[in-house]
């Protein structure tokens, strides 16, 4: 249940909560759009925000999956390996430093060193290196924007202790 009053109608209520700033719509869909025309590898998107969803605690996030994702071959069990991705073989290198960059990014930003992203260097360009902090920062910044106001009763925000 939304944690603020929100305009009728039938819409889902992170729509609605959106049509009350206009302006800021229009940000959410331009991120959205830009997240979604990501030149970075689906696969690394999509356990990027499955470790995000993990960290967010949000069920609607950690149920669905993007469509490009499952035409690239993402399979639920490689989803479910996220949360212990440094115990589990099923990850690149690329993809291992860009989850641990997501984490950090995600609960511990000051953490992130230049050994972090000198490692992250050595797989990805700075351009792609700037596209995954803004794929990150969207499913973040989303994810909390919809666990704070109650939307959708989509997501609950746990302490990041071991997450």
């Amino acid at each position: 249940m939304a944690r603020i009053a929100l305009p009728d109608g039938d819409q889902l209520e992170v729509v609605k909560a959106l049509t009350l700033r206009p302006d800021f719509a229009k940000a959410v869909g331009a991120m959205n759009a830009a997240a979604f025309a990501s030149t970075l590898d689906w696969r690394l998107h999509e356990l990027v925000r499955m470790r995000i969803a993990i960290i967010n605690g949000c069920t609607v996030c950690l149920s669905w999956r993007t469509p490009e994702a499952i035409e690239a071959g993402v399979t639920d069990a490689l989803l479910d390996g996220v949360a212990d991705w440094r115990e589990r073989g099923d990850y690149s290198d690329a993809e291992r430093v860009a989850l641990e960059f997501t984490e950090l990014f995600c609960g511990d930003s000051l953490a992130i060193d230049d050994d972090l992203m000198t490692r992250l260097a050595v797989h990805y360009d700075p351009g792609e290196i700037v596209e995954l902090s803004l794929v990150i920062g969207k499913y973040l910044s989303q994810g909390r924007f919809m666990q704070v106001l109650g939307l959708d009763q989509t997501c609950a925000v746990p302490a990041m202790n071991g997450a």
